[in-house]
This record gives structure tokens, sequence and C-alpha cells, in this order.
């Protein structure tokens, strides 16, 4: 097992469930959800502004702010030129890492922050609640029930770091795969918090 990766891993879990516990009900995560979209609109919103994208040209959609259907060609096109909020959403080469057909906040650094997000909400969840599996509804990113399907708290936080981690890849068009957890790892970051609580 690679001492570093989990050091790093364990630091950042014991920051944020330091940090973020007092947010956190046993029963949902809803209050930290709604914070963590906040989060990820006002970095959107910060974006657009950089990019001189109007305000008018986005809005809420369940929460997130994302670009309106009318203005995807000139705000964030799939094709020909990227635009500047094509490079701050999806990296060094937009084109080549996917711009998305809906881009909006849940796209910021390539979708990797809503990763991490939900990465974080498995392991708050865990920490709250005796390493218990988080429920459906406590996540918010896409690929939920591919992430739960390993059934354990350890497999879905693994899961979701990597793809958090394939995600940054994508935008700065390098491969992190050294920052991947194995699931030994966050098999021994979830114990480690079992016996620590």
């Amino acid at each position: 097992m690679d001492i570093r990766k989990l050091a790093i891993v364990a630091g950042f879990a014991a920051g944020a469930a330091l940090t973020f516990a007092p947010l956190a009900s046993a029963d949902s995560l809803s209050g930290v959800i709604d914070s963590e979209i906040a989060g990820e609109n006002s970095a959107f919103q910060l974006e657009a502004l950089l990019a001189g994208v109007p305000s008018s040209d986005y809005s809420l959609v369940d929460g997130f702010d994302v670009i309106k259907a009318a203005d995807i060609a000139k705000d964030a096109p799939s094709s020909g030129t990227p635009s500047i909020l094509d490079y701050e959403l999806f990296g060094v080469k937009p084109f080549t890492a996917g711009v998305a057909s809906d881009p909006g906040s849940y796209n910021v650094f390539n979708g990797a922050e809503t990763k991490f997000d939900d990465a974080y909400n498995v392991l708050l969840y865990a920490a709250e609640n005796h390493n218990l599996l988080i429920p459906a509804a406590d996540l918010f990113g896409n690929h939920i029930s591919d992430a739960l399907a390993g059934g354990t708290d350890a497999s879905a936080f693994e899961y979701f770091w990597n793809f958090a981690i394939g995600d940054l890849s994508g935008f700065f068009q390098t491969d992190l795969s050294a920052l991947d957890i194995t699931p030994a790892t966050a098999t021994a970051l979830f114990d480690l918090f079992g016996t620590a609580i």
C-alpha cells in the first residue's frame, strides 16, 4: 500500500470531517449538499464573468447554473473554436476533454469538483453514521448507482475519487492516475474511521 496516498487521502478526510461534521445530520446531508452546489455555482459565475458571458445567458436548473440552450453555441460551443468559458470549464483542450451538451456549474474542472464533493459526502456520511453506506439521496452528481454498486462506503469513495482524478486528467490533458486510490487504500481509510469513531 502506498503510505503517501493513504496519508493524503486521510488528511483530506480527517480535515473535512472535523471541519464540516457539525453541518451534517445522521439523517441527511442536504445542508452540506446545498453548500457544495452553491460553491459550484459561485465558481461557475466567476468563470462566466471572466469569460464575458452575461448572467442572462444562464439560469438555475435543478439548483445548478446552466447555460441556456439558445446561448450554448456562442458561450460554450462543442465544435469550431472553443470559447473562453469552454477553456475555463473543460480545460486546456476542451473538445478533447469533451464539452457537455448542457454546460453548467456541475462542469467546473471538467466535472471533477462534483465528483470530489460526492466523495467527500460518502466520507462524511460514513464518519457520522459509523461506516454506513451513504443513501443515493445524499449524493448529487452523476454515476451515483455505479458508485453505490460496490455496496460499501470505501468502494463508493474510491469510485468518486478516481472518477474525479480522471476528470482532472481530462482538464489538464495529462495522466494524473498516480493520484488514484486502490480498493485496499480506500478500505484502510474507512477502517481507520470505523475504529477511531
